[in-house]
C-alpha cells in the first residue's frame, strides 16, 4: 500500500516538476525577452525621444520599428563577437572547473577524444603495413 502511494505521489511530483520547467523555460527565454523589449522601448520613447526637440514628429510605432531594425542586428553581432573572440570560452572553462558534474563530464569527453586519436593512429598504422 505504501509503495503504491509513493509511486503515485512520485508521478504527481514529476509531472508538476516538468510543467514548472516548461513554464520557466517559456517565461525566461521568450516572454521575458518580449516584455523587456516592449518595456525598454516604451520607457526610452516617452522619457527620452518624445521630450527631445530633435525628433518632434516621430511617433511610437516609427521609433519601435527603428529600434527593432537596429537593436537586434547590433545585439546579435555583439553576441557573435563575445562568443568568438570575447569571454565566452573563459566563462565555460570557469563553469567546468567550478562544477563537479561538468568537471567529470569534460574529463570523460577528453578521455574519449584521446582514445579516438589513438584508434585513428592504430588504423593508419595498420593501413601502412
Amino acid at each position: 500500500m505504501k509503495t503504491a502511494l509513493k509511486m503515485y505521489l512520485r508521478k504527481i511530483i514529476d509531472k508538476f516538476s516538468r510543467i514548472r520547467q516548461y513554464f520557466l523555460r517559456g517565461h525566461g527565454q521568450w516572454f521575458a525577452l518580449f516584455f523587456n523589449v516592449i518595456n525598454f522601448t516604451v520607457i526610452t520613447f516617452y522619457l527620452l525621444i518624445q521630450n527631445l526637440t530633435i525628433f518632434p514628429k516621430i511617433r511610437f510605432y516609427m521609433y519601435f520599428i527603428l529600434f527593432i531594425l537596429t537593436y537586434f542586428p547590433i545585439a546579435t553581432f555583439i553576441g557573435y563577437l563575445d562568443y568568438k573572440k570575447g569571454t565566452f570560452a573563459e566563462e565555460q572553462r570557469l563553469v567546468q572547473q567550478a562544477s563537479p558534474i561538468w568537471r567529470e563530464l569534460f574529463f570523460k569527453l577528453d578521455r574519449i577524444e584521446k582514445n579516438l586519436e589513438e584508434l585513428k593512429n592504430e588504423l593508419e598504422q595498420q593501413k601502412k603495413s
